[in-house]
């Protein structure tokens, strides 16, 4: 039985747990170093949490932090942490804040391993009345054959990973043959399940959510235009040179206006059956008059170049602003007050 627990008084500190990379940018699709954020994110992030709380400790070491963890009791932890290699690994830190009794940003364990595999965070999005690819998940090339229903071309991807990597435009595969390659080269280098899915073509889209279960959760859909053009990915996959420094231009698109309620609804209903996940963005396509969704991410870049940052009309100029903002929905949903001096 779950039973609710005493509010906390907030002692006004936070403990930032971020593995920030000053690594050179990744040197292909496989690199994990593209997982980790870059140091000077991390460092404007640390900046701007110390001008809206008393104090802040960082954290760069796992092991350091669940030793230090219950000298903290009533401070609110800021996980920002990707590097791990193993498919739990982004609930590693909501897990241990879970077990310590202390209050943390964003998803818990259990709604960031569901999101962080694709074809598990299908039957919510399923169950929330929104469309998904059809697909098949190999856990060998002998599995192939059973995944030969789904309609020519597929997108063949790694099933727990994010942020594009092992994803190159090989990876939408127009043939069976293309398919069993790019297959085995991802059991090969990524050692994990492969997805094959129904390849989806139309506007891409991020459904920008934030909030808690206990109140209403804002939400913003847009997309990004590069290099100029709406239509850019229509045809493509986003795929990990995108994520790369270039000379592309990025241009964040409000879409919201394009959605109707009833999909608003269906996207706050997905949000809501995650339970503790308070931050969380839902990727898709528009194909003709359907919604298509392709994945559920709660560990959210939170640069201020990012389309979160972007979609709740923050940027540079005012990101102390979005930093408190995702601290103070925080709180409110821990019902935690600050202490009366």
């Amino acid at each position: 039985m779950i039973t609710e627990s005493t509010p906390k008084v907030w002692d006004e500190t936070i403990l930032l747990v971020a593995d920030a990379t000053h690594a050179t940018p990744p040197q292909d699709e496989f690199d994990r170093c593209i997982d980790q954020p870059l140091g000077r994110t991390v460092d404007a992030m640390h900046e701007a949490l110390e001008r809206c709380c008393k104090t802040v400790h960082r954290y760069t070491d796992l092991n350091n932090f669940t030793q230090q963890i219950s000298r903290y009791p009533n401070s609110l932890v800021f996980p920002y942490w990707f590097g791990q290699q193993s498919r739990s690994r982004h609930g590693l830190v909501p897990a241990i804040c879970e077990a310590a009794n202390t209050m943390f940003v964003g998803a818990d364990a259990f709604a960031k391993i569901v999101c962080n595999d694709k074809e598990l965070s299908k039957e919510i999005c399923r169950q929330a009345g929104l469309s998904v690819p059809m697909s098949a998940v190999l856990t060998g090339l002998g599995d192939l054959r059973y995944a030969d229903y789904l309609p020519l071309p597929v997108v063949v991807k790694p099933n727990y990973e994010g942020t594009s990597l092992g994803i190159t435009q090989r990876n939408l595969c127009q043939t069976w043959d293309e398919a069993a390659d790019v297959s085995a080269q991802l059991f090969a280098r990524l050692g994990q399940p492969v997805i094959i899915e129904e390849f989806i073509a139309g506007r891409e889209f991020s459904a920008c959510m934030l909030g808690t279960c206990e109140r209403s959760v804002a939400i913003n859909v847009g997309g990004w235009k590069i290099d100029g053009d709406s239509r850019y990915l229509d045809a493509r996959l986003n795929t990990f040179d995108l994520k790369l420094p270039s000379e592309r231009t990025f241009e964040w698109e409000p879409l919201t206006q394009l959605f109707t309620e009833e999909s608003l609804e269906a996207f706050r209903s997905c949000f809501a059956r995650l339970g503790k996940v308070e931050l969380l963005r839902i990727d898709g396509r528009v194909r003709g008059d359907e919604i298509v969704i392709l994945e559920l991410t709660p560990d959210i870049y939170l640069g201020d170049d990012g389309e979160f940052c972007r979609a709740f009309g923050y940027d540079e100029t005012n990101y102390d602003a979005f930093i408190s903002r995702l601290v103070s929905n925080c709180l409110e949903g821990y019902k935690a007050s600050m202490p009366v001096c």
